[in-house]
């Protein structure tokens, strides 16, 4: 039973981990500039998966490509219309979505150190 716990605190970490750098790579590349839609950085969404009986069995990360057409002429990578190609982002949906992950992973911190600490007082029991 601790195996299976332990087991599932770590994929809990893991995701939440996935979900930190998605969200901190969209942050980073949120004013990325393209000069065609094709080009933009493709943003990161990670959603948990579950196999069997509802077992979590891991993450997936699921690439989008959200473009917005933005004038600037005078840039070096604009087409000749004078618009450059960047990636749809909001900085404040991404920065909710960085705190979530973070509070979840603390959450799994302390539900792993939690069981640690459980399982210890169980073996002083025989003592």
């Amino acid at each position: 039973m601790a195996d299976g716990v332990y087991q599932v605190t770590m994929q809990g970490l893991a995701t939440e981990r996935a979900r930190i750098d998605a969200a901190n790579s969209n942050i980073a590349n949120m004013n990325a500039v393209a000069s065609t839609p094709a080009g933009v950085y493709q943003s990161q969404t990670v959603v948990a998966t579950s196999g069997f009986n509802a077992q979590l069995q891991g993450y997936e990360v699921i690439r989008e490509q959200k473009v917005k057409a933005v004038h600037q002429p005078d840039h070096p990578l604009s087409d000749m219309n004078g618009v450059v190609y960047m990636p749809d982002i909001d900085l404040a949906n991404e920065m909710l979505r960085l705190n979530m992950a973070s509070r979840a992973y603390e959450a799994n911190i302390r539900a792993f150190n939690s069981i640690k600490e459980m399982n210890g007082k169980a073996l002083e029991i025989g003592k």
